[in-house]
């Protein structure tokens, strides 16, 4: 099932869109719909994002260790020489 959906745009801008869809054998609503795709998609990445760096900072205020760029570096730095990094 679909649903009708309004928007409302420049003239500039219907008849950039119309041209561009034309010249790749879309319709508009293919644009509309492959746009509103992949902003539904951003929006639910960032939310995941930000509800895992929201667990990492309660981890970190609960007293989970963390480390500087350099102690990183240095432990990297070990692993590659032990070649247990993927190449």
């Amino acid at each position: 099932m679909t649903v009708n959906l309004v928007i409302k745009v420049s003239p500039e801008m219907r008849k950039q869109a119309r041209a561009i869809a034309a010249l790749r054998g879309e319709t508009i609503s293919d644009v509309v719909r492959a746009a509103m795709t992949k902003y539904i998609q951003d929006a639910l990445e960032e939310m995941e994002d930000i509800h895992e760096t929201d667990a990492i900072l309660a981890r970190i205020k609960a007293g989970a260790a963390t480390h500087s760029h350099d102690e990183v570096w240095v432990r990297m730095v070990e692993l590659e020489a032990q070649g247990a990094l993927p190449a």
